[in-house]
Parts: structure tokens; sequence; C-alpha cells
């Protein structure tokens, strides 16, 4: 039987390590607790040190930072990329000593052929949709063992003969450890129902159109953001127009970006949480989100645009058009008694409680011990 026990383990991501944890940052982290981790950075850095670089994040977890960059992945034939990749993989590999028993693929253009990297078992897991880099997907499917995604939608994007699984996105344990002491943030007002958004707010998959409409109109709400809202280790820097305009709205408040032992203190004292996606236009890249797990574990009652994984569930509080999100926030904030009852506030948190990272790494432990080649 493969478990995820003493392996070796490469991590592919093409976000950086920093503050702000994806799903490939938070795999990695609880996968170190019972095997020694490698986390890659696929994106170079500029150094004049050519050399791969490597730092400890804790016990059982290495950064490894690239100093090469592929060329021509858009234009040039496979092959040629193959190479330049060999090239690459070969210093890593050296850098690591020790031969790899999974490479564990988040990234969804920098390395296409998971089997250059020699080890006994290639997952293949995008838990978001990039349209430009959309060409690499089956290339890097075929070449995995097996395929993870958050979302269907991701899923059917994908043409291969290679399994694909649907996992759904975890929930740091951090979230679920129940704490009373902590004290309230001076930005939680008593006086109204307070209302909490926590995400990097330079993602062109908001809809500020509505997210702003939404503020408008609802002026008695407080209105908190948590997250990037300038250049991090997600990237981006300050670049739509609309962020000013929601920056200078009276009723809103901005922390900025925040470690996890932070944001688990403050999401505890909102009434209500929300997101605001282009769902219209981005069907695909909002089919799922990380940061419904981390609202979920509050119990508190989640607004949202249309999100396609959970369309057959009660969980949320959908609306089918962007347009009615003002209304609806409204009517939640008028009833907010009813809407996080114990009952509905205990079911939210099941849900994340069944969502952990410990939980979705036996979920796909059992998946690979399905296939065919599932023993090491």
């Amino acid at each position: 039987m493969f478990t995820f026990k003493n392996k070796i383990i490469l991590i592919l991501s093409a976000e950086d390590w920093g503050t702000n944890l994806l799903s490939k940052h938070l795999y990695a982290k609880e996968l170190s607790k019972n095997n020694t981790v490698y986390f890659l950075h696929t994106c170079p850095h500029s150094s004049q040190n050519k050399n791969i670089e490597a730092s400890f994040i804790s016990e059982n977890l290495t950064l490894i930072h690239l100093r090469n960059v592929v060329r021509g992945i858009f234009k040039l034939p496979s092959f040629c990329i193959d190479l330049q990749n060999n090239f690459i993989i070969k210093k890593i590999l050296t850098k690591i000593n020790q031969s790899i028993d999974v490479v564990w693929s988040f990234d969804q253009a920098k390395f296409q052929n998971l089997k250059q990297f020699k080890a006994k078992k290639t997952i293949f897991h995008p838990v978001d949709y990039i349209v430009k880099e959309s060409v690499f997907l089956t290339k890097i499917a075929n070449n995995a063992d097996v395929v993870f995604s958050v979302s269907t939608a991701i899923l059917n994007k994908i043409n291969t003969t290679t399994p694909k699984h649907f996992i759904n996105h975890g929930i740091d344990e951090i979230f679920l450890i129940e704490n009373k002491s902590f004290e309230k943030p001076n930005h939680i007002k008593s006086d109204t129902i307070n209302v909490g958004y926590v995400g990097n707010l330079q993602m062109k998959l908001i809809d500020y159109e509505n997210l702003i409409k939404t503020i408008q109109e609802n002026p008695t709400l407080n209105f908190v953001f948590m997250g990037p809202d300038k250049k991090s280790n997600l990237g981006g820097q300050q670049q739509f127009k609309e962020l000013n305009t929601l920056k200078s709205l009276q009723n809103t408040y901005f922390t900025g970006e925040l470690p996890k032992n932070e944001l688990v203190k403050i999401l505890p004292f909102f009434d209500i949480f929300w997101l605001c996606y282009n769902n219209n236009k981005f069907p695909t890249e909002v089919s799922n989100s990380h940061k419904i797990m981390e609202y979920l574990s509050t119990g508190k009652v989640v607004v949202s645009n249309y999100i396609s994984t959970y369309k057959n569930v009660t969980i949320l509080e959908m609306v089918m058009d962007n347009n009615l999100l003002a209304e609806k926030l409204k009517e939640v904030s008028l009833q907010i008694v009813q809407y996080n009852s114990i009952k509905k506030q205990q079911q939210r948190i099941t849900f994340a409680n069944e969502n952990t990272y410990k939980k979705q790494i036996e979920r796909i432990e059992n998946i690979i011990n399905t296939l065919k080649n599932g023993q090491l």
C-alpha cells in the first residue's frame, strides 16, 4: 500500500514561498510532517549567481530557487523545451542529492515532462486555471501518473487518458483550533455587521464593478479586506484603478497581507464573509476558491458569486448574477441571526473539518492505491 510516509517529495510551484500560503504551500507543510519535502519555486530569481539555491523553511521542508529559465516555451517545439529542462533538472537533482519518490507539480507550464525527474510517482495538480498556459495541460497530464484538481471544470479542460480526480481545496488545521482568548481588533466595529474578504486584491478575476456596487449599496456595513493589495509573493502590483476607488470608500478597511497565524485570530469576529469573482468572464478560473474553506471554518455565513463546484450543496449563499450580490448581502445582514444559527454554523464547520490537508492527502493516497501502478 502506498502512503505519504518516509518519502522524498519534490513539489513544483509557480508561486514563491512567503506570507501568503496557497494550496501548494499548505500541501508542502502537511507532507513535511512525515516526509522530506523540497519546494521548488519554478520561476527563476534574478541574480548574478547561476547556481540553484536552497534554504530551510522548517524541519524536513526545504525551499529551492532556480537561477535558470527555459526560453521560448510558447514558440519552440516540445523537444527543445525538454532539452532545456533536462539541463535544469539535472542541476536540481544534484542539489537534492537524493532519489525522488514523488514529484508533485502545481505548475502549469515550466516543467512539461514530469518523467524527466525520474521519480517513482508523478502527480499533476492544477488548483487554478491559467488560460495562457492551458496549451501545456495535456502534455503535462500525459506525463503524470494521476491528475488532481479542485474543480471538475478544470479537469474537463485537460484532454488526457491519465486518470483524473476531483480533490477539493483543503483547510489548514490552524483554522480549526478553538481559542476564545483572541482580542477583538480595532477594525471590527461593535455597532454594525462586519463583512470580511480574504484574498489577493491584485487579481483580474475580481468583479470590481459589482464589488464596489455592493459596498456602496450597503453603507451601514463594515467591509474589511485582508490580503495583498500590492506586490507580494503572489506577484502583482497596484494596477487596477478600481482598487483605488475601493480604498476611497468610507465603509472599507484594509489590513494588507497577513500570515495564517494572524488571520486565524481575526476571522472569528466577522458576521459575514464574501467573495465577488467574475463568473461570466472567467467561469473555469472561478469554479472554486481556496478562501471558501477558511471562511467556512468559522461557521459564519458566506455570500458569493456562482461557484460551480458548490452547485449541488447549500453550504454557500450564492447568486447566479453578480448584479444581485448587493441585495443578497443586504438580505443576509438583516437576517443574520437566522443565517448564523447554531445549526447552520455547525454544518459549515463540519464541512471544513472534512477537508483538512491531512484528509485530502489520505484521499489522494486512496486514489493512488486504486491505480494500476499504485505500489511504490
